[in-house]
């Protein structure tokens, strides 16, 4: 009797050890942590909780806050397991973090709860895609020892350097700036020359008895050949021409000096506003996030809904 009880005993010792030494392998590597089925149904509360935490987690995607969007899509993910959909939001917030093992561990999983969702393809060749990224990073143990061996082709594909940061406007503010300045230079010749051109045919009380010229008078309706000094105005007043002649230069002079002023205005106005959208508005950002009207789409499915999410910055 004493025999039998310690053969029990050394069986379930056995037992037991094969137990723990299987899962202590099996706890050497990363364990998916969204693995699993989903064995219960969502109440309407946890239904309405995940709708919630899925709105939030939209939001802080938008605004880059990748981590924050992952924790409340796992939220969404543990109220209602069966909204399969929010592992595929996870995977691309990861993605957005460079955590390539866990964005793997969310679209397997993904494939495990729908195997036959219409995008289980393009889903499979993604994560070969970032297996293969992670391979070309991993180090080998065996690189030193094959150092002298000549690289063999691989299908792995090696992680493209980010692109290099530009401006979102390009160089449209330097051309308002040049736009502004070739408005000033034009501005800067027409002002002196149409004060130039009415200087040259105005004339003043001396002149009255002349038979050119044009005369600053207080109503030209009234005035007539020649004039009397009565009839001049001391400041402002109307323009009362002697001869046709005069009077197209001092049209001209007036129309040149209005063209130079509003040149001048507008010219001045552009420069300054350019040299501030430049400096202020367009400066380098990475090519994902540039802000000269890129748009963004990205899957994007919750409890109850599914679409895609538009954003960027306009």
């Amino acid at each position: 009797m004493w025999g039998t009880r310690a053969q029990g005993v050394s069986l379930v010792g056995l037992v037991v050890g094969v137990t723990l030494a299987t899962g202590m392998a099996m706890a050497d590597g990363p364990q998916n942590p969204f693995a699993g089925k989903c064995n219960r149904t969502a109440t309407e509360e946890d239904v309405e909780g995940a709708k919630g935490a899925h709105k939030a987690a939209r939001q802080f995607y938008e605004r880059g806050e990748y981590a924050r969007a992952i924790q409340y899509w796992r939220d969404v993910f543990n109220l209602d397991c069966n909204a399969v959909g929010t592992l595929l939001n996870i995977a691309n917030a990861y993605e957005k973090l460079g955590d390539r093992q866990n964005a793997i561990f969310a679209l397997e999983a993904y494939l495990e709860r729908a195997p036959d969702a219409p995008d289980a393809a393009k889903i499979q060749t993604r994560v070969k895609n970032l297996k293969d990224l992670q391979q070309s990073q991993a180090p080998t143990a065996s690189a030193s020892a094959t150092a002298s061996t000549p690289p063999t082709s691989s299908s792995a594909r090696p992680e493209i350097p980010p692109p290099p940061p530009v401006k979102p406007f390009g160089v449209a503010p330097w051309i308002t700036v040049g736009v502004g300045g070739a408005a000033l230079i034009a501005g800067a010749i027409l002002l002196p020359i149409g004060l130039g051109n009415v200087s040259g045919v105005q004339k003043g009380a001396n002149d009255i008895n002349g038979d050119k010229g044009c005369f600053r008078v207080k109503n030209n309706a009234t005035a007539s050949y020649p004039l009397t000094q009565e009839q001049l105005a001391t400041s402002g007043g109307q323009w009362f021409c002697y001869d046709k002649a005069s009077y197209d230069q001092a049209v001209l002079g007036q129309t040149q000096t209005l063209v130079g002023k509003i040149a001048l205005g507008v010219g001045g106005a552009a420069v300054a506003g350019g040299l501030v959208w430049e400096l202020l508005f367009n400066k380098p950002v990475p090519q994902d996030e540039q802000k000269s009207g890129r748009v963004h789409v990205t899957p994007s499915v919750g409890p109850g809904m599914s679409g895609v999410l538009v954003h960027g910055s306009f």
